[in-house]
C-alpha cells in the first residue's frame, strides 16, 4: 500500500506503466468533474469508478483482495477509514475479486487531499466509519491493471 497526499502522486511515476496512465491522467485532469459510474482511461488498463458509499464498522466489512487490479482510492466528499489486512486471503481470478476475513495490519484516514493505493493481491477494507457512526462519501476507485 501507498498513501499520501495527492499533490505527490506523480512522484511514484515508474512503479508501473498502467499505475503511469492514471498518474498522467490525474496531472491533466480533474477527478471532481467525473460523472458517477465507470470512465475509461485506458480500456481494461486504467479505468475509474465514481460512486456514493456509505461507511461501515469494521465488524460489518470484509477484506478484498484483486488478483489482477490495482485500487488508487480518493476521496472527493466526506472522510473513510480503511485498514491493510495479512496475506492469508485467497483471491479467485475468474471475478478479479474475494472477500475474506483476515488480520488488520495498518489503518489510516482517507479524507479530501490524499489517496491510498492498494496493490493487486494486497487485502485491503476500504469505507469504513471515520467515528462511531456511518457516513456518506463520494469517492473516485482507479482500476489499474497490474503490471508489475
Amino acid at each position: 500500500m501507498i498513501y499520501d497526499k495527492l499533490e505527490y502522486v506523480s512522484k511514484y511515476r515508474g512503479i508501473s506503466q498502467n499505475l503511469d496512465k492514471a498518474i498522467d491522467w490525474l496531472q491533466n485532469n480533474s477527478v471532481d468533474t467525473l460523472p458517477l459510474g465507470r470512465t475509461e482511461i485506458d480500456g481494461e488498463s486504467v479505468f475509474v469508478n465514481v460512486m456514493n458509499a456509505q461507511t461501515r464498522s469494521q465488524q460489518e466489512a470484509q477484506f478484498e483482495v484483486h488478483e489482477k487490479y490495482m485500487d488508487l482510492q480518493i476521496n472527493l466528499q466526506g472522510e473513510e477509514r480503511f485498514a491493510t489486512g495479512d496475506k492469508t486471503c485467497d483471491v479467485t481470478p475468474e471475478t478479479d475479486v474475494s472477500l475474506c476475513q483476515g488480520k488488520v495490519q495498518t489503518e489510516g484516514n482517507l479524507g479530501a487531499g490524499w489517496f491510498a493505493l492498494f496493490l493487486a493481491k494486497e487485502p485491503h477494507m476500504p469505507t469504513l466509519n471515520p467515528a462511531d457512526t456511518a457516513v456518506g462519501v463520494k469517492k473516485v476507485v482507479f482500476k489499474i491493471l497490474s503490471d508489475i
